[in-house]
Protein backbone atom coordinates (compact mmCIF):
# COMPACT_ATOMS: atom_id res chain seq x y z
CA UNK A 1 0.00 0.00 0.00
CA UNK A 2 2.62 2.58 0.54
CA UNK A 3 4.65 1.76 -3.07
CA UNK A 4 1.01 2.84 -4.62
CA UNK A 5 1.52 5.57 -6.90
CA UNK A 6 -1.85 7.22 -6.77
CA UNK A 7 -1.58 7.52 -2.46
CA UNK A 8 2.23 9.59 -3.01
CA UNK A 9 0.36 11.87 -5.99
CA UNK A 10 -2.32 12.65 -2.97
CA UNK A 11 0.08 13.04 -0.25
CA UNK A 12 1.77 15.98 -2.15
CA UNK A 13 -1.07 17.27 -3.50
CA UNK A 14 -2.52 17.97 0.11
CA UNK A 15 0.93 19.27 1.08
CA UNK A 16 1.19 21.73 -2.02
CA UNK A 17 -2.09 22.43 -0.76
CA UNK A 18 -1.23 23.06 2.96
CA UNK A 19 1.94 25.15 1.57
CA UNK A 20 -0.52 27.32 -0.14
CA UNK A 21 -3.02 28.10 2.25
CA UNK A 22 -0.04 29.32 4.79
CA UNK A 23 1.61 31.41 2.17
CA UNK A 24 -1.54 33.15 1.37
CA UNK A 25 -2.35 33.50 5.44
CA UNK A 26 1.68 34.83 6.15
CA UNK A 27 0.98 37.46 2.83
CA UNK A 28 -2.64 38.64 4.24
CA UNK A 29 -1.08 38.86 7.60
CA UNK A 30 2.05 41.15 6.34
CA UNK A 31 -0.30 43.54 4.24
CA UNK A 32 -2.16 43.99 7.70
CA UNK A 33 0.21 44.73 9.61
CA UNK A 34 2.16 47.37 7.53
CA UNK A 35 4.84 45.95 5.86
CA UNK A 36 5.39 46.18 1.74
CA UNK A 37 5.57 42.76 -0.20
CA UNK A 38 8.72 42.75 -1.31
CA UNK A 39 8.68 41.15 -5.04
CA UNK A 40 11.10 40.48 -7.43
CA UNK A 41 11.83 43.66 -9.92
CA UNK A 42 9.67 45.98 -7.98
CA UNK A 43 11.25 48.58 -5.92
CA UNK A 44 10.49 48.96 -2.43
CA UNK A 45 7.72 51.46 -0.99
CA UNK A 46 10.11 53.68 0.86
CA UNK A 47 12.68 53.64 -1.69
CA UNK A 48 9.63 54.67 -4.30
CA UNK A 49 8.45 57.49 -1.84
CA UNK A 50 12.10 58.46 -1.99
CA UNK A 51 12.87 58.61 -5.08
CA UNK A 52 9.44 60.56 -5.55
CA UNK A 53 10.53 62.93 -2.86
CA UNK A 54 14.03 63.37 -4.90
CA UNK A 55 11.75 64.31 -8.23
CA UNK A 56 9.91 67.12 -5.94
CA UNK A 57 13.47 68.50 -4.60
CA UNK A 58 14.88 68.89 -8.13
CA UNK A 59 11.91 69.99 -9.68
CA UNK A 60 12.01 72.57 -6.60
CA UNK A 61 15.19 73.34 -7.02
CA UNK A 62 14.45 74.24 -11.04
CA UNK A 63 11.72 76.41 -10.07
CA UNK A 64 14.31 78.64 -7.56
CA UNK A 65 16.73 78.73 -10.07
CA UNK A 66 14.21 80.07 -12.64
CA UNK A 67 13.63 82.67 -10.14
CA UNK A 68 16.72 83.52 -9.04
CA UNK A 69 17.83 83.69 -12.94
CA UNK A 70 14.52 86.16 -13.46
CA UNK A 71 15.45 88.25 -10.14
CA UNK A 72 18.72 89.38 -11.23
CA UNK A 73 17.87 90.71 -14.51
CA UNK A 74 15.21 92.40 -12.69
CA UNK A 75 18.01 93.55 -10.67
CA UNK A 76 19.97 94.17 -13.83
CA UNK A 77 17.66 96.42 -15.02
CA UNK A 78 16.55 98.38 -12.37
CA UNK A 79 20.26 99.36 -11.67
CA UNK A 80 20.71 100.36 -15.26
CA UNK A 81 17.43 102.93 -14.52
CA UNK A 82 19.38 103.98 -11.47
CA UNK A 83 22.18 104.34 -13.28
CA UNK A 84 20.22 106.82 -15.44
CA UNK A 85 18.27 108.79 -13.22
CA UNK A 86 22.01 109.77 -11.81
CA UNK A 87 23.28 110.82 -14.88
CA UNK A 88 20.16 113.08 -15.24
CA UNK A 89 20.58 114.24 -12.18
CA UNK A 90 24.05 115.50 -12.32
CA UNK A 91 23.56 117.09 -15.87
CA UNK A 92 20.48 118.82 -13.59
CA UNK A 93 22.88 119.73 -11.13
CA UNK A 94 25.42 121.15 -13.17
CA UNK A 95 23.12 122.72 -15.37
CA UNK A 96 21.59 124.82 -12.10
CA UNK A 97 25.18 125.82 -11.25
CA UNK A 98 26.23 126.79 -14.56
CA UNK A 99 23.02 129.41 -14.87
CA UNK A 100 23.10 132.84 -14.28
CA UNK A 101 22.15 133.90 -10.62
CA UNK A 102 20.26 136.74 -11.86
CA UNK A 103 17.44 134.39 -13.69
CA UNK A 104 17.77 132.35 -10.34
CA UNK A 105 16.35 135.85 -8.53
CA UNK A 106 13.70 136.96 -10.66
Amino acid sequence: MLLDPVLWVFVLAAALLVVAVVGVVIATRRARQGEPLELPGLVPADQSSDFSRLHELRTEVKRLGDECDRLVAERDEMEAVLNRLAVLLERADRAVQGAPTSRLTR
